[in-house]
């Protein structure tokens, strides 16, 4: 390396001149840490989809079609997954080492990728969230992943707009956020049902595509709060963050929990101001198993707030302007922002380590990548 020049500033020029290939890469996937999560490249004009090491050094950058969003590990491979923005046209299969594109998936016909997708514990299964925007109604796709992922069929995921899903007992439950948004490419995110929209969790039995339980918000003003991202808990809940749809002066709660069994979502409470700064949208949900922690970012409001499991009592947050991505780290969060900031938080929230890369429009969501 040149004298004078830091590691950050040479990796960033190598990858601004194209050269990404000549940066260090980790020998086996099953070695890997560090994080993924996309953005925006604003030396280069393009968005990206990027591996960053334990200390927010960018290893490689894999160039996108459009804007990512969220992004999933093939267990038992050297691969990683990416979804595009919703409504999304494709998702895009790499190299966990090197970053190379291996496999390009593309909606079926009347399909559109909603923004996530999910793995089996073994690996040899894909679940996408589509939505069937001719018969207004969300589907889950299914995928071969031994076999170039191939798509071998696909089942209704209980509602309309499903977004993130989880792979619960191995993946033998899925876990679906249908956030009952109906959009179209024809009109890109305009949303078409808003007087109609009713979001749910669905518990879908993935081998038979049977939806087992399905949960409902009660009473009409709480059915405008589309759940958007999730994610499990220790002890079987899920943890719920959501967005408003409509602005009449009203501020109902955004953050729930779904316990395991339970036909019905628990708001979680916070701070009246608090609540008001979320400006009526949570970003990425989280959960760190080690600090018993669950962290709920507002790019809207500019701060990530936080929760304890055991009780929902709130904890208290951290201001970052337009921070949104969010990774467990085992006992403590990462957190991403749109101004090129990345912060490592230990488990009372304070800052471990830090770094910025101006050029970078971090962006949703970010993936721990833990050995």
């Amino acid at each position: 390396m040149p004298a004078n020049v830091d590691r950050r500033t040479f990796n960033a020029t190598l990858l601004a001149l194209g050269l990404g290939a000549l940066l260090p890469t980790t020998a086996r996937a099953e070695n890997v840490s560090g994080f993924l999560t996309t953005g925006y490249d604003k030396l280069r004009a393009r968005h990206a989809v990027s591996r960053l090491d334990p200390d927010f050094e960018i290893l490689w950058d894999l160039e996108l079609p459009a804007r990512g969003h969220g992004t999933d590990v093939r267990p038992g491979s050297d691969e990683g997954i990416v979804a595009a923005r919703r409504p999304g046209s494709f998702a895009c299969v790499f190299g966990l080492a090197d970053g190379q594109l291996r496999h390009t998936l593309t909606p079926a016909p009347g399909r559109h990728f909603c923004g996530h997708g999910v793995f089996s514990a073994d690996g040899k299964t894909l679940w996408m969230t589509e939505s069937d925007f001719i018969g207004g109604r969300g589907v889950i796709g299914v995928y071969d992943a031994e076999a170039g992922y191939s798509r071998i069929g696909e089942f209704p995921s209980g509602g309309i707009g499903p977004h993130q899903l989880l792979a619960l007992e191995g993946g033998r439950t899925l876990c679906v956020a249908n956030g009952g948004i109906l959009t179209h490419p024809d009109s890109g995110r305009k949303k078409l049902n808003i007087d109609t929209m009713r979001p749910s969790l669905a518990y879908i039995d993935s081998a038979t595509g049977t939806i087992s339980r399905q949960v409902f918000f009660d009473g009409a003003r709480l059915q405008k709060l589309s759940i958007r991202h999730i994610a499990p808990g220790s002890d079987g809940s899920v943890c719920v963050g959501c967005q408003d749809q409509i602005a009449d002066g009203e501020t109902p709660p955004l953050v729930y929990v779904n316990k395991r069994g339970e036909d019905r979502l628990r708001a979680l409470a916070m701070p009246a101001e608090m609540l008001g700064r979320f400006n009526g949208y949570c970003g990425s949900v989280v959960v760190d198993a080690a600090s018993r922690t669950l962290a709920v970012s507002s790019p809207l409001g500019g701060l990530v707030g936080f929760w304890h499991l055991a009780d929902g009592a709130w904890q208290g947050a951290v201001e970052l302007v337009d921070g949104c991505g969010l990774a467990p780290t085992g006992g403590g969060v990462a957190i991403s922002s749109g101004d090129g900031t990345l912060q490592n938080l230990d488990a009372q929230h304070r800052a471990q380590g830090a770094a910025r890369h101006t050029f970078r429009q971090w962006d949703n969501h970010m993936t721990a990548l833990i050995t």
